[in-house]
């Protein structure tokens, strides 16, 4: 007995000890889970795509990669040729920028900009050296994510660096315009005018669109970006070309993005403006205790 009851529980069946001097009888102890998962058939995946690089844009990220390759003329660290000009050949080219890493060309690249730009020996933190500092920054990291153009935490990395450029050309742009277009010019980047008015009144308020004379906006409105309202290339009969549109364009209006007249008007609430009837005491108090619209005064129970 003790024999098959060891067989038994071995494949998960167990033998239950008679009762009342009936047979034994054998129950099954294996346990049957049910299946949650679903398995759900669909469609074939899309794959993400980009646009395809055009062949000019090619050659422009090849030209940065290679201007970015060359080796400046120095020495690693705050190195001269004076200090090191009595040591041998060989230690003097080892301590060239030939052999150092990127680390120390990028360091050494953002001390030139430093040396261009501070007012002061020690001044580091003035907001044409961080601007210098920053566009050395995000230049190196353009030629990284040229190369690796799926390193994301990278990207959003480029977004930050942009940002806070942006926002430290504004500052300069309003304390020093003279030092902010020496900056840009020597830096190689676009020197924007931040003058754009202060948008909070609305009558002075200007569409940032139309600052540069930028009329995106209009003719997206007008579907003009989509491919089959695109301008077409052709020639006349005189061999002259010309772009053809399915529809003709309209042209902007003429007050489009220019301040509108927004005339003042009395507000209702305190202290920006006050009626007459408030003026001369007719008015009602209302009670600020009173119930408000979901008051119940006997709670219902259902």
């Amino acid at each position: 007995m003790n024999i098959l009851s060891r067989a038994l529980k071995r494949n998960n069946l167990h033998v239950l000890p008679p009762r009342d001097h009936q047979a034994p009888f054998i129950r099954c102890a294996k346990r049957y889970e049910s299946r949650v998962k679903a398995h759900r058939y669909t469609g074939i995946t899309a794959i993400k795509t980009h646009a395809q690089k055009t062949e000019w844009y090619l050659k422009a990220e090849r030209d940065f990669l290679a201007e970015r390759n060359q080796i400046p003329n120095g020495f690693i660290g705050l190195w001269q040729y004076d200090d090191i000009k009595h040591l041998r050949k060989n230690i003097i080219s080892m301590l060239h920028l030939n052999c150092a890493n990127s680390k120390q060309l990028h360091k050494y690249k953002k001390l030139c900009i430093r040396r261009c730009l501070q007012r002061r020996p020690f001044d580091t933190g003035s907001a044409p050296v961080q601007i210098g500092c920053l566009t050395e920054k995000i230049l190196n990291l353009r030629a990284h994510l040229i190369l690796r153009c799926k390193d994301h935490p990278k990207k959003r990395t480029m977004s930050i660096w942009l940002a806070r450029r942006q926002k430290l050309m504004k500052y300069l742009y309003k304390t020093d315009f003279e030092l902010y277009k020496h900056t840009c010019n020597l830096l190689k980047i676009k020197c924007i005018l931040f003058a754009i008015p202060d948008s909070r009144d609305r009558s002075k308020a200007i569409n940032a669109a139309a600052v540069d004379g930028d009329r995106c906006k209009f003719l997206i409105r007008q579907k003009l970006w989509k491919g089959k309202y695109r301008p077409r290339p052709m020639k006349d009969p005189k061999g002259q070309t010309i772009r053809y549109t399915r529809h003709p364009i309209e042209q902007p209006p003429s007050d489009y993005a220019l301040p509108k007249e927004y005339k003042p008007q009395l507000s209702n609430s305190w202290p920006y403006g006050v009626k007459e009837n408030y003026q001369k005491g007719i008015y009602t108090v209302y009670n600020p205790t009173a119930p408000g619209l979901g008051y119940c005064p006997v709670p219902m129970l259902f």
